[in-house]
C-alpha cells in the first residue's frame, strides 16, 4: 500500500478513537445525592434517578420520599434527594396506631404528625435521633377531665395518659372494693368525667324476736270470757347476718348470709273460764233478788271495779278484803276481776252475813 494512503488510514482511525473519548466524558454527569440529609457528590452515566440510586446501592421502600421520582431523567448539576422513613409505633392518650415518618429526630416527628404544642409529655427525648428501624413512642395530650373524689368534683387539666395515672397524680388511693366509673387502665380522652366511689362491705348482724305460742287451759270455776296468765310467755330471738354494701355511705345493697335462732321462745300458759255467768246489775237498779247492788258499789268505791283503798287492805267495787274475796271463792286481787264477778261474789256474801258487811255503806242495798 502507498505510504501516504496509509497515514491517511491511521489518521482516521485515531480521529475516530479521540471523538469516542470525547462523547465518552461528555456523557458523564456530576450529581448532589442527599440521603436522609446526608449529601455527597457522585459521579454517574445513569440516564434517571431511579438508575442513580440502583448504582449507589440505595432501595427505597414505599414510604419513602424520593426527589425528583424515580422515573426522572438526570442532568449535570441535578441534585437528587432521598427521605427514606421510619416506622413508628405510636401511643396517643391510650390509642395504638402505627405510623411512618421521614423525620430524623423525634422532635421533626411532632412536627410532621402535628403536635406542636410545648405541654405534651413524651415518653423520649425530643432531640432523640429516630433509628431506620424505627421505635415505640408515646405521647399525652392535654386534657379536660372532670375528677370526682370523696364528695368533692373538680375540673382538672392532665396530660396523664390513663384514668390511674390522674388517680396517682392527686394522690387518690383506691380500697380493695372502692371503684372508678372508667377502668384505671382506659385512657383518657378531653371531657371526660372519672368518679371514684368508695365500696364498704360489711358482715352485720340484726337480732329480731320470735314470737311465743300461747296456750290456753279451760278453767270451769272461772267466768266465760275470764282469762288468766298462769305462766307468762317470753318471746324468743334469732339473729340473722347480712352482707351489707355501703357506696358513699348509703347502703346500696343487703344479702342475707345466715340466720340462727340464739334464744327460744317459751309459751304463755292461759287459763279461760267456762262458768256461765250470773245475772248481774247495771247502775242504781234493783238486781234480781230486789237488792239494789249498783248503789252499794257507788257509795263503797265510787263505782270503779280497780279501786283499792288509800291503806291498800280493801279492793274492787264492794271494798272486798282478800282474805274475805279468798272466803266466797275469789281468786286472785278483788280489782283484778271483772265487775259481774264481783258482784256474783258480793251477793255470795250477803247471803252468807248480810248487809253489816258493808257497815257504812250496806244500807244502800235497801235504797
Amino acid at each position: 500500500m502507498h505510504r501516504s494512503l496509509k497515514l491517511a488510514l491511521f489518521a482516521l482511525v485515531l480521529l475516530g478513537l479521540v471523538g469516542g473519548s470525547l462523547a465518552y466524558f461528555a456523557a458523564q454527569k456530576s450529581l448532589t445525592l442527599t440521603v436522609d440529609g446526608q449529601a455527597r457528590e457522585v459521579s454517574t452515566y445513569a440516564g434517571t434517578v431511579g438508575e442513580v440510586l440502583e448504582e449507589e446501592g440505595l432501595q427505597t421502600q414505599s414510604h419513602d420520599v424520593v426527589l425528583p421520582d424515580s422515573g426522572a431523567t438526570v442532568a449535570d448539576g441535578d441534585t437528587v434527594v432521598v427521605n427514606r422513613a421510619r416506622p413508628l409505633r405510636l401511643t396517643v392518650d391510650g390509642v395504638e396506631s402505627e405510623v411512618y415518618v421521614t423525620a430524623l429526630s423525634v422532635d421533626e416527628a411532632l412536627e410532621q404528625l402535628g403536635y406542636r404544642a410545648e405541654d405534651l409529655v413524651v415518653s423520649a427525648s425530643r432531640s432523640e435521633r429516630l433509628p431506620l428501624d424505627g421505635m415505640t413512642l408515646s405521647i399525652s395530650t392535654p386534657k379536660s377531665v372532670t375528677l370526682v373524689v370523696d364528695g368533692r368534683q373538680d375540673v382538672v387539666t392532665t396530660t396523664a395518659a390513663t384514668a390511674g395515672d390522674l388517680l396517682a397524680e392527686h394522690g387518690v388511693t383506691l380500697g380493695q372494693t372502692d371503684r372508678t366509673s372508667i377502668y384505671p387502665t382506659q385512657a383518657l380522652m378531653n371531657g371526660m368525667r372519672l368518679q371514684v366511689f368508695r365500696v364498704r362491705v360489711d358482715e352485720v348482724t340484726v337480732a329480731t324476736p320470735i314470737p311465743h305460742e300461747t296456750v290456753e287451759t279451760q278453767d270451769p270455776n272461772a267466768f266465760e270470757g275470764e282469762e288468766k296468765v298462769t305462766r307468762p310467755g317470753v318471746e324468743g330471738e334469732q339473729s340473722t347476718t347480712f352482707r351489707v354494701t355501703v357506696v358513699d355511705g348509703v347502703e346500696t345493697g343487703r344479702e342475707q348470709l345466715r340466720t340462727a335462732v340464739t334464744r327460744e321462745p317459751v309459751a304463755e300458759q292461759v287459763t279461760v273460764g267456762t262458768k256461765e255467768r250470773p245475772a248481774a246489775s247495771s247502775g242504781n237498779a234493783p238486781s234480781a233478788d230486789g237488792l239494789n247492788w249498783g248503789a252499794l258499789a257507788q257509795c263503797e268505791s265510787g263505782g270503779r271495779p280497780n279501786a283499792v283503798s288509800s291503806t291498800g287492805k280493801y279492793h274492787g267495787l264492794y271494798q272486798f278484803s282478800q282474805q274475805t274475796w279468798n272466803a266466797v271463792g275469789g281468786t286472785g286481787s278483788p280489782s283484778a276481776a271483772s265487775a259481774d264477778e264481783q258482784t256474783f261474789r258480793a251477793q255470795q256474801l250477803y247471803q252468807r252475813s248480810g248487809a253489816g258487811q258493808w257497815p257504812h255503806c250496806g244500807s244502800r242495798l235497801f235504797g
